[in-house]
C-alpha cells in the first residue's frame, strides 16, 4: 500500500529529530578512564553523563562525597557533601578551583644557578595570570594505595599548562585539588594563590583562628570586597547550616624561605581577589614581598611538574569543629614532648641584641620570643648568629643578659 507523501515527510522529520537528539546526548556523554581504578577500595564511583559521583570512607562509619561536573560551562564541583547519622548533607555547592600564577624571574647567574637563595625576585619585572580551564576532558579516576585521584582538563596561565588532579584519602574527610603545571621556558620563578570560587555563594559565615587563638566568626555577604587575613593554623573556613568547608595549605611546602617569620595573611575570603578571579571565593594566598629582604619564590625549571595545591576538609561540624580536626595534621603547631628528652630547635637568627640589649632597652624577665617558643614546646633553642651583627659593630659580645630559660 502506497504511504501518503505528508506521511513520507512525517517520518523523515521524526528520523532526523530523533538523530539530533542523540547527537546531542552524545555531546553531553563524556568518558570517564577508570582503568587504573580499583572497586575493591572502599570508594565508589559513578561515571554518567557529564558528572562523576564518588564517595570515599572518612572514619569510622562516615563517608564523603563529591560530585564533579564535566560540562565546560559549570562548575567543577557540583555538590560537596559529608554523612551525618549515615545521612549525605549537602555542605557546599557549584564551587570551581581557582588558581592565580604570579611568574617573575629566576637569577640563574649571580649566584648557585637553582640552588640560590639570596634572591629578589619582585624587585624584577613579573606578572600574575588567572589559571584558565580550557576543558575538562580526559577525566580518569585511579587508585594508588590508599589514594583515589581523579584528573581532569586542560588549564593554561601564561607560559604553564597542565591539568587538574584532585586526590581523596581513605579514612580522612580530607582532600587535595592541585593544578598540575608545567613551563618550557627557562629561569622562571613562581608562587600561586588557589581556592574554591562561586557566583553565588551559599555560605552563611566565614570563620579562622586569630592570632590569639580564639576563633572568630563573620557573615558571609556575597557583596564582600575580597580580603587578606591574619590567621593562625593557615586556616580559612566556610560554613553553611549543614556544615564547614576547611581550606589550607600545605604547612611546610607552600611557604618559601624567608629571614623573618612574619604572619602574611596567607588566607583571604570574599570577592573578586586581586581584581582577577570574579565571584566570592575563600582560599590561600601569597604575599609577593615577603619581608622585604630576600624573597627567592619558587623554582619552576622547564620541563618540571609544579603541583599547585591545597586542602580542603569537609565536616558536618561547625567551624571551630572542623578547624580542631586540622589542627591535628601539625599537632595545633606544636611539637610532642618525649618522655625524658628535651626538645630542641635550631638555626635562628634574632636580633634581640641589636634591638633591645645594644640600645639599652628594658630586658623583660621573660621576652616575647620566649614565650613563642614554650607555646611550640621548645625547651632549648639554639642560635646561629645571636650576636653576630652586635660583635660586628662594637668589638664586643654581650651575652650576660641574653640568657632566659625556655
Amino acid at each position: 500500500m502506497p504511504v501518503p507523501h505528508k506521511l513520507r515527510a512525517l517520518s523523515f522529520l521524526l528520523i532526523v529529530s530523533a538523530t539530533i537528539l542523540n547527537v546531542d546526548n552524545a555531546s553531553a556523554q563524556t568518558a570517564v578512564n577508570l582503568k587504573g581504578f580499583n572497586k575493591t577500595s572502599g570508594v565508589i564511583v559513578k561515571a554518567t553523563g557529564s558528572k562523576i559521583d564518588l564517595s570515599w570512607p572518612t572514619g569510622a562509619n562516615q563517608h564523603g562525597r563529591v560530585v564533579l561536573d564535566l560540562d565546560k560551562n559549570t562548575p567543577l564541583f557540583k555538590s560537596i557533601q559529608a554523612t551525618n547519622k549515615g545521612i549525605y548533607k549537602e555542605v557546599a555547592a557549584n564551587l570551581n578551583p581557582e588558581f592565580i600564577l604570579t611568574i617573575g624571574k629566576r637569577d640563574l647567574v649571580s649566584q648557585n644557578g637553582w640552588n640560590i637563595f639570596f634572591d629578589r625576585v619582585p624587585t624584577k619585572p613579573f606578572k600574575a595570570y588567572h589559571a584558565e580551564m580550557i576543558d575538562k576532558q580526559n577525566a580518569s579516576v585511579k587508585t594508588e594505595g590508599s589514594r583515589t585521584i581523579v584528573s581532569l582538563g586542560n588549564i593554561q596561565a601564561d607560559r604553564f599548562s597542565g591539568h587538574i588532579e584532585m586526590t581523596f584519602y581513605n579514612g580522612s574527610p580530607l582532600f587535595n585539588v592541585a593544578a598540575v603545571m608545567s613551563t618550557g621556558i627557562d629561569s622562571t620563578a613562581v608562587v600561586y594563590d588557589a581556592g574554591l570560587i562561586s557566583k553565588n555563594p551559599n555560605w552563611s559565615k566565614i570563620g579562622w583562628a586569630k592570632t590569639d587563638d580564639t576563633f572568630n566568626n563573620t557573615v558571609a555577604n556575597a557583596s564582600d570586597t575580597s580580603r587578606n587575613v591574619m590567621v593562625k593554623y593557615r586556616t580559612i573556613i566556610g560554613q553553611t547550616t549543614n556544615g564547614s568547608l576547611a581550606v589550607f595549605p600545605a604547612p611546610h611546602q607552600y611557604f618559601y624561605p624567608l629571614d623573618e617569620a612574619f604572619n602574611l595573611k596567607f588566607t583571604r575570603y570574599g570577592n573578586n581577589y586581586r581584581k582577577l578571579i570574579p565571584g566570592y571565593g575563600i582560599g590561600i594566598r601569597q604575599d609577593l614581598y615577603g619581608d622585604r629582604r630576600y624573597v627567592p619564590w619558587f623554582n619552576a625549571p622547564p620541563g618540571t611538574k609544579q603541583r599547585m595545591n591545597f586542602f580542603c576538609m569537609v565536616s558536618v561540624a561547625d567551624g571551630e569543629g572542623v578547624l580542631s580536626e586540622v589542627k591535628k595534621f601539625t599537632r595545633s603547631d606544636k611539637y610532642q614532648p618525649l618522655p625524658g628528652y628535651k626538645t630542641m630547635s635550631s638555626h635562628f637568627h634574632n636580633e634581640y641584641t641589636t634591638a633591645v640589649l645594644l640600645k639599652g632597652k628594658p630586658v623583660e624577665d621573660e621576652p616575647e620570643y620566649v614565650r613563642v617558643f614554650k607555646n611550640l614546646g621548645v625547651n632549648i633553642v639554639h642560635w646561629l648568629s645571636f650576636m653576630a651583627r652586635a660583635i660586628q659593630r662594637t668589638g664586643r659580645i654581650a651575652v650576660k643578659r641574653t640568657k632566659h630559660p625556655v
